[in-house]
C-alpha cells in the first residue's frame, strides 16, 4: 500500500484533512508491518521496566493528587501505581524513553514515544467502551494506532524538520501531534473531533529543542515525550467534552502556526500516508544518540587492533556527517547524563576503552575517569560529504561515521567505516537476537524469567493480538502492591 489519499503534496489546513481521514480509515496492514509493531512492543516495554529503578526517573512517576473514588484508571508498567489517564500517559512516555533506548526513525526523533498517550487512551477507553456494551480494546487496536502515529510523526519531521535550528522546536511536537489524533480516536472520536483536537494541538505552546544542546542539555529531554504525550491525552479529552476545534491553526496570517514558527513556510506531508516509517523503524541496541551509534560499532571494532596502546594515540579521527556536527559533536564540560549520551566524543571514547556503551557509562562515576577527557581532547570531528548526501537521501537514509586512530609513531589503523547501525531494517536478522538480549537484560531486575517469556508470549503471534485486551495486558505489566518496584514516597 503505497498510502492512505491521494497522491498530492498536501500543505497548511489540508495537512489536517490528510491526517484526519487517514486516522479513521480502516487499514489492512501488511503481515511484516504488524510484526514490527510487535518488536517496537517487546522493545519499548523493556525500555520502560529497565528505567523504573532509576531514582530519577522513578521521582517522576507519581500522581499528582489522590484519585477519586470509581475513576478509571490505567495501570503503569513496572510499578504498582493505577492512574488516570493524563497522568498515567505521561508516566508511561517518560519510562519507555528516560535511557535513551527506545526505538527512533529515519528522521530522528523516537516513535515510541507515542506508546505513553496510545497505551493510556486505548485502557481508558476500552474500559468505557465496555460500560457502554461495546467489545473492548484490544493490542491489535493498539498495533494500529501505533502504525499511524508513528507515520504522522515522521512524514510530519521529514517534511518540515521542526527541530532544525532553522526552526528551534523539539522534535516532541511530531509526539504531540500524532498522539493527539490517535487518541482522540482511540477514545471513541470521529473524524470531526480529530480535526478540531489537531487544530488545538499546533495552536498549543510548543517545546524548544534548548534542552538537547549544551548548555541547557538535561533531564526533561527524558520526559519530554512523556510530557507530549500527556499534552495529547489532555487535548484528546477536552476536545471529546465539547471543545471547539478553530478553522485556520496553521495559515492564518501574523498569529497562525506557520507565520509564527516557521517563516511563513506551508506545514506539508512528506508523502501520502502509509506504513513506511513502522517499516523503516531503527531499534537501539546501545543507549545513546542514534547518529552516535555507527561509531560506536566502528571504535569497538578498532579495539583489538589499538590493544593496549591507548597512551599512544596521537588522533582520533571521526568521519561524519552534518547532523551529527549540529548535534552531538560536543566538546568542553559534560556536567550531565543527557549532555554525556548526546555526545559522539563521550559515546566513543567509551567505546574504545569498554567495548560497548552502557546505560551506566553515563554515570558521574564513570564518567570521572580521566582517560575519557583525554581520548577526547585527542578527537577531530570531520564532516563527510559523502556521509552527509546519503543521510538526506531518501533512498539510502544512511547514518554513516568512520573511525580512524593514528599513533605517535605514524601508524594509523584503518578507517573503519559504519553505513548502518545494527538496529537498522538493512540488519534486521542480526538485530533480532540483540534485541531480544536487550529485553532480557533490561527487565532482569524485575522480571522473573517465566515472567519474561510470558510477556515475550503474549506478543509472538499475530492472531493473539486481536484477543488481548489493552487493560488486561497492562494490569500483566504492571507491579503488585507489595512490589519492591513500587514507590516510597506518598501521594501528596
Amino acid at each position: 500500500m503505497a498510502g492512505v489519499g491521494t497522491n498530492a503534496v498536501w500543505h497548511s489546513e489540508a495537512v489536517i484533512d490528510a491526517i484526519a481521514d487517514f486516522v479513521v480509515a480502516p487499514v489492512a496492514w501488511p503481515d511484516p508491518t504488524l510484526d514490527t509493531t510487535r518488536l517496537c512492543l517487546v522493545d519499548a516495554v523493556g525500555c520502560a521496566i529497565g528505567a523504573v529503578g532509576d531514582p530519577d526517573c522513578a521521582r517522576l512517576l507519581s500522581p499528582l493528587f489522590s484519585p477519586a473514588p470509581g475513576w478509571e484508571m490505567v495501570p503503569i508498567p513496572g510499578t504498582a501505581w493505577r492512574l488516570d489517564p493524563v497522568t498515567a500517559a505521561f508516566d508511561i512516555g517518560c519510562a519507555i524513553r528516560w535511557l535513551d533506548f527506545s526505538d527512533t526513525s529515519f528522521v530522528g526523533g523516537h516513535p515510541s514515544d507515542n506508546l505513553g498517550a496510545i497505551l493510556a487512551a486505548a485502557c481508558y477507553g476500552s474500559r468505557a467502551r465496555q460500560r457502554q456494551g461495546l467489545p473492548p480494546l484490544t493490542l491489535r487496536d493498539v498495533q494500529d494506532a501505533m502504525i499511524k502515529a508513528y507515520e504522522i510523526q515522521g512524514r510530519l519531521a521529514q517534511a518540515n524538520r521542526f527541530d532544525h535550528p532553522a526552526v528551534g522546536l523539539d522534535h516532541v511536537i511530531g509526539v504531540k501531534i500524532a498522539s493527539t489524533v490517535v487518541a482522540t480516536h482511540l477514545l471513541g472520536g470521529d473524524a470531526q473531533a480529530i480535526r478540531r483536537a489537531l487544530s488545538n494541538a499546533f495552536l498549543d505552546g510548543q517545546a524548544l529543542n534548548a534542552y538537547r544542546h549544551t548548555p541547557n542539555a538535561g533531564t526533561r529531554k527524558g520526559w519530554a515525550g512523556g510530557d507530549a504525550c500527556a499534552r495529547a491525552i489532555w487535548l484528546a479529552l477536552r476536545t471529546l467534552q465539547g471543545e471547539m476545534g478553530y478553522p485556520q491553526p496553521l495559515s492564518a496570517p501574523v498569529w497562525g502556526f506557520e507565520a509564527v514558527h516557521l517563516g511563513g513556510r506551508p506545514v506539508a506531508l512528506a508523502q501520502p500516508l502509509g506504513h513506511g516509517v513502522m517499516d523503516g523503524v531503527i531499534f537501539k541496541l546501545s543507549p545513546c544518540q542514534r547518529n552516535a551509534s555507527t561509531a560506536l560499532e566502528s571504535a569497538a571494532m578498532l579495539r583489538p587492533w589499538l590493544a593496549d596502546r591507548l597512551d599512544d594515540i596521537a588522533t582520533i579521527r571521526i568521519y561524519t556527517h552534518d547532523e551529527v556536527m549540529r548535534r552531538i559533536n560536543k566538546t568542553g564540560p559534560l556536567t550531565t547524563r543527557a549532555a554525556r549520551d548526546h555526545s559522539l566524543q563521550y559515546i566513543v571514547a567509551t567505546a574504545l576503552l569498554k567495548g560497548a556503551v552502557h546505560s551506566e557509562d553515563y554515570s558521574d562515576e564513570s564518567a570521572s575517569d580521566p582517560r575519557i577527557d583525554a581520548l577526547r581532547d585527542k578527537m577531530e570531528v570531520i564532516e563527510d560529504p559523502a556521509y552527509t548526501a546519503g543521510h538526506h537521501d531518501p533512498a539510502r537514509v544512511s547514518c554513516a561515521n568512520a573511525v580512524q586512530i593514528v599513533l605517535r609513531s605514524g601508524e594509523t589503523s584503518n578507517r573503519v567505516e559504519t553505513l548502518y547501525p545494527m538496529g537498522d531494517p538493512t540488519r534486521r536478522a542480526e538485530c533480532l537476537p540483540r534485541l531480544l538480549e536487550k529485553f532480557a537484560g533490561l527487565t532482569a531486575r524485575y522480571w522473573s524469567e517465566p515472567q519474561r517469556a510470558q510477556v515475550l508470549a503474549g506478543l509472538s503471534h499475530q492472531a493473539a493480538m486481536t484477543s488481548i485486551n489493552v487493560e488486561d495486558w497492562l494490569d500483566g505489566l504492571a507491579a503488585g502492591p507489595d512490589s519492591p518496584t513500587g514507590w516510597p514516597f506518598a501521594i501528596v
